[in-house]
């Protein structure tokens, strides 16, 4: 049992460390423009301010680190899982 509390938190841990690494390296600023950011603040809030112009940006940062960290999760998983069955042998 505590073996298993242990792997599930290390687990979760390497989750979070690529979802750090994802927050590091996604950038929107590089692919949203001000256009884009403000359209988006029209149609959410109706009108454009500085409470609301980074919301699309945060958003596409946030919802891009999970799938980043989901996606590297799930690789390095599916490696550690296939050499485990390699030379369990």
């Amino acid at each position: 049992m505590v073996t298993t509390l242990a792997r599930n938190l290390l687990n979760l841990f390497i989750f979070f460390v690529f979802l750090y690494i994802g927050l590091r390296l996604i950038d929107p600023a590089k692919f949203i423009s001000v256009e884009y950011a403000n359209k988006f603040a029209i149609w959410k809030d109706g009108y454009v301010g500085g409470e609301n112009y980074d919301d699309l940006w945060v958003i596409l940062w946030v919802v891009f680190s999970f799938i980043f960290a989901i996606i590297f999760y799930k690789i390095v998983f599916s490696i550690f899982n296939f050499y485990k069955k390699k030379f369990a042998k």
